[in-house]
């Protein structure tokens, strides 16, 4: 069994529903709607195009590719359109989702924003790949060919003009699919993520926002993401991030020309593969296009 085997199935063993799951991004708040539909049309408009490469040097390691439309329609409304390709080992996974989000004002600065998720996913693995020694193992014996596995999701944002609290699951299916009777599987189940952050002005021209983004899935273990960005005159952003017993990542991204921004991310991986690959990253580009302030739903986040 050689070391590409080996990596593979440790992937597909670690993420048990393999690319089932959200994509795993090193700046996630470059595209909050991913995990939270309440996200979707909530800032600016936006068109943001996000390529990750995790594990780098290890044949088979993740690649995640996202291109995001974000647009606020009213004072109310907003929404989103995600189409995200992510390429795992054997795997080969598209998603296409639209949101919709729905704020009511309690009161005359705090906001409570309902978000809905809707989409498909259309799933490839292409077992014939693998170089098994055991070629009559059942559980590699069938391709799953364009598979179409269907998403919905719900969220909820609570926020002030400072803090903002957000609790979603961008997915709630639960959803069993075999190839054959007894041959290969696939499985969804359920994520459930919880985000916090808080803006502090600290001067005319620097903000700074600690945040916090927890992730849950039944029998995986707790994902957890503490990161510390700053944006400087809203044309400079940069910050690091821990991802708990997972890496620790330094990103920065800066305005280029008129509302169009590029950045990058690094992450050091501090996790059982570091000694094979120690490093992903992570690469974007987003143009803003800004909407009228009376039309928008939030004063400083």
């Amino acid at each position: 069994m050689n070391l590409r085997y080996i990596i593979i199935l440790f992937f597909l063993t670690l993420f048990p529903v393999t690319a089932q799951q959200n994509p795993q991004f090193s700046d996630y708040k470059l595209n909050r709607s991913i995990f939270n539909p309440a996200f979707g049309g909530f800032f600016d408009g936006s068109v943001l195009l996000l390529n990750r490469s995790q594990f780098t040097g290890i044949e088979g390691a993740p690649q995640s590719v996202n291109l995001s439309i974000n647009a606020p329609l009213t004072v109310n409304m907003g929404m989103a359109l995600n189409v995200i390709s992510e390429k795992l080992g054997v795997t080969d996974e598209v998603t296409m989702t639209a949101d919709y989000s729905y704020t009511i004002y309690v009161g005359e600065l705090n906001m409570l924003t309902f978000g809905l998720k809707a989409g498909f996913s259309n799933l490839n693995i292409n077992y014939s790949l693998l170089d098994l020694e055991d070629t009559t193992d059942i559980s590699f014996a069938t391709n799953i060919e364009n598979k179409i596995l269907p998403r919905m999701g719900i969220g909820f944002l609570f926020n002030t003009p400072n803090l903002y609290i957000g609790l979603s699951t961008p997915n709630f299916i639960n959803k069993n699919y075999d190839a054959t009777v007894s041959g290969s599987t696939i499985s969804r189940t359920p994520s459930f993520f919880f985000n916090m952050g808080y803006n502090m002005r600290l001067n005319n021209d620097l903000v700074l926002e600690p945040s916090v983004l927890v992730k849950f899935v039944e029998n995986a273990p707790l994902a957890v993401d503490m990161a510390l960005n700053f944006e400087y005159q809203e044309v400079m952003r940069f910050g690091a991030s821990y991802r708990w017993n997972n890496a620790v990542t330094g990103l920065i991204g800066f305005e280029v020309l008129r509302d169009f921004q590029i950045g990058y991310a690094y992450d050091y991986n501090i996790n059982a593969l570091a000694k094979y690959a120690p490093s992903s990253h992570q690469f974007y580009l987003k143009y803003t296009f800004k909407r009228p302030r009376e039309l928008m739903r939030q004063w400083q986040l």
